[in-house]
């Protein structure tokens, strides 16, 4: 009979898959041993931290990774985790914590820490850095309309499409003695009459079906008084645009119905508010024959344009002929797209005033339709003219920074690629010259990378030594400038 042997299947070594793995692992991976040398660096590390593995080998971490402002505590920390054996909160669990870029920047990383014993530690850290600023936006932007909600004086809710309650303000709270967790769930019908809540839930229901706001005129017995509220009712919509609540702002207006004297002190106060609003608040008007008007501008006018309102108001074409020429292009399109979608208007440019002075803006509006087919805007235009001269000087210091580069390199240039020659762009016999033969592999990926708009630095060896190569790109109309300087680190001991 004959027998054939099974064929061994041998695996590879564990510690060349582990180190594939590691390399390959999109997270930064690095090792410290217990004298808190740095041990070992994947290419992922590299990426964030800045650091290449041959430089930051054998670095201390608290001098290389740990912001200035936290290195006593991580000495500290370190120390006691090699006392206890590794034993601590962060073993084993993620955590998050600031770490510095080779370049200064503070990073916001997240971070898995594992002991090795006599080895030391390892970690796998990931970037956290745009989320943890993101988080602190989001947190100043919920903060901020969380103090408008609880301390405006008017009653704003919302609730769902079955007509319960899912947040109340602390006017609602104060007006029906109730706290906003107890009216979680609750109908109307169980804060007013019957008839009342019917109605409500009537007009509840209109805006839902509609996904129009609706505002209204609204009776509230409250013992033997009866309130009047404006109440505005907001559908609630999910980013596909699907309704799923509808919100409500009430405001009491039964004072200033009962008195004129109120009357006029509220339309004084509103008027105060609209006209000392920052920038210029106002309502266009565009009819389906293309003719367009300003139907309201505030006071900010005259800041922004050097105009009073009435003149803006019977001669609207007189604001937008103050649009920069090469603004203008941009302006109309917008407003085109805008009425044609009814999103948003969004617009960033500059008007040119009588004075011959620029002012840079930046308009917001949302569009609705009107049953004639007339599109209306309500907006703001803001002056941007300080910002943006902050962003001309920025640009300015950038660039005599990039020529104080340029100066400082031994050998620098510019190269420009035309557009048919980025996809396949081969690095110039100027860039090969500045390495030695031998090291002009991988020329060709740096200089695609600077291509492509990429920050590239390199070091290698040139005919006389080590060298950094520095390339950047700017685009000069459909073509790409490249400039290459070459820094010959022998010189500059």
């Amino acid at each position: 009979m004959l027998t054939v042997d099974a064929p061994q299947i041998s695996a590879p070594p564990a510690a060349s898959v582990r180190d594939r793995a590691v390399d390959a692992a999109g997270l930064a991976f690095l090792h410290v041993d217990r004298t808190g040398l740095i041990r070992d660096w994947n290419p992922a590390a590299e990426r964030l931290f800045g650091w290449r593995r041959e430089e930051i080998l054998g670095q201390p971490l608290a001098d290389t990774l740990v912001p200035p402002a936290l290195r006593a505590a991580h000495s500290a920390g370190f120390a006691r985790r090699l006392v206890t054996g590794g034993d601590g909160d962060a073993i084993g669990h993620r955590v998050e914590m600031p770490a510095l870029h080779r370049d200064g920047r503070e990073l916001r990383v997240s971070m898995m820490i594992d002991q090795l014993g006599d080895e030391g530690f390892t970690a796998f850290v990931s970037d956290q850095t745009d989320w943890y600023l993101a988080q602190q936006e989001l947190q100043r932007s919920n903060a901020l309309i969380g103090a408008i909600l609880q301390h405006t004086t008017a009653m704003i809710s919302a609730k769902d499409l079955d007509g319960r309650y899912l947040f109340v303000n602390g006017e609602f709270e104060r007006i029906f003695q109730v706290t906003a967790a107890d009216m979680v769930g609750r109908a109307e019908s169980e804060m007013v009459s019957a008839s009342v809540a019917a109605v409500g839930r009537a007009h509840d229901i209109e805006v839902a079906e509609t996904g129009t706001a609706k505002t209204v005129l609204e009776e509230v017995p409250f013992g033997d008084d009866i309130r009047q509220y404006v109440v505005t009712r907001v559908p609630l919509t999910d980013p596909d645009g699907s309704v799923y609540g509808v919100c409500m702002i009430a405001i009491d207006d039964t004072a200033r119905r009962r008195s004129q004297d109120v009357i006029a002190a509220g339309e004084q106060r509103f008027w105060n508010t609209v006209n000392n609003a920052p920038g210029m608040l106002y309502q266009f008007r565009m009819e389906p024959d293309g003719s367009t008007a300003f139907t309201f501008v505030s006071d900010g006018c005259r800041d922004i344009y050097h105009l009073e309102p009435e003149e803006i108001i019977q001669t609207p074409n007189r604001a937008i002929d103050m649009i920069a020429e090469e603004d203008r292009e941009s302006f109309v399109a917008s407003v085109l797209e805008s009425a044609r979608t009814l999103e948003p208007w969004d617009w960033r440019g500059s008007v040119l005033r009588r004075d011959g002075s620029r002012r840079w803006l930046y308009g917001v509006s949302r569009p609705h339709r009107e049953p004639g087919g007339a599109t209306v805007w309500d907006g703001m235009l803001l002056d941007r003219t300080r910002e943006r001269d902050t962003e001309l000087d920025l640009a300015a210091v950038r660039g005599d920074l990039d020529n104080l580069v340029d100066r400082l390199a031994s050998t620098s240039f510019v190269v420009t690629v035309e557009p048919d020659a980025i996809g396949g762009s081969e690095p110039v016999a100027a860039l090969a010259a500045l390495v030695v033969p031998e090291e002009r592999a991988g020329l060709d990926e740096l200089w695609a990378a600077a291509v492509r708009g990429e920050r590239v630095d390199a070091g290698r060896t040139g005919p006389g030594g080590p060298v950094h190569i520095r390339m950047r790109a700017r685009r000069d109309g459909a073509r790409t400038q490249v400039g290459v300087a070459c820094f010959e680190l022998g010189r500059m001991r």
